[in-house]
């Protein structure tokens, strides 16, 4: 009979770590999602006008990839839609945003240096601020996926912990008496 009490015993620790684990996880995901929007919302990052999300603090998901976008658009306009890595690390005559990457037909400055290229820089700083913002929506849908999986651990654990009382209760005489079920023994 001992042998038979181990099993229950058993789910019941199984059920108990599942849900603190669970507990771990909502806790866990909580703190993250309020970290990232701490540290957007100190940011004091407004979404413009023109944005899909207009004249918006950015400190959620939403306005994070709002930002994200408008941002990508204006770099791409002042481009002349050209990505980073399609441009000349030099300006040209003309201001071709294209530039290009031979100093010898680079714009020269009043010391004779080849000028740099702004468009392409601009398009640097823009790419860093859309990955930037990028990884901060994804970090906090990450924290809404904790958090719902931890729910469901917690309630996983606790489903567990229940069966594995009832399993005692099947095989304990005692524990069967107190909540009215003929145990096995019988």
């Amino acid at each position: 009979m001992k042998n038979a009490n181990i099993f229950p015993k058993l789910v019941i620790a199984i059920g108990v770590v599942l849900a603190l684990s669970g507990l771990f996880t909502v806790g866990s995901g909580i703190y993250i999602q309020s970290f990232i929007r701490e540290q957007l919302a100190n940011q004091n990052i407004t979404t413009p006008a023109d944005a899909s999300i207009p004249n918006t603090r950015v400190d959620s998901m939403a306005t994070a990839l709002s930002m994200a976008d408008i941002i990508q658009q204006h770099a791409a306009g002042f481009a002349g839609g050209l990505t980073y890595a399609e441009m000349g690390r030099f300006a040209v005559e003309g201001g071709d945003p294209a530039g290009t990457n031979n100093p010898d037909e680079a714009l020269r400055d009043a010391s004779g240096n080849p000028v740099p290229n702004a468009a392409r820089n601009t398009q640097l700083t823009a790419a860093g601020l859309v990955t930037s913002m990028s990884l901060s929506a994804m970090a906090l849908g990450i924290s809404y996926g904790a958090i719902l999986l931890g729910v469901a651990f917690t309630l996983l654990g606790i489903v567990v912990a229940g069966i594995g009382y009832a399993l005692f209760g099947l095989i304990n005489p005692e524990v069967a008496e107190k909540y009215g079920i003929r145990p096995v023994t019988e």
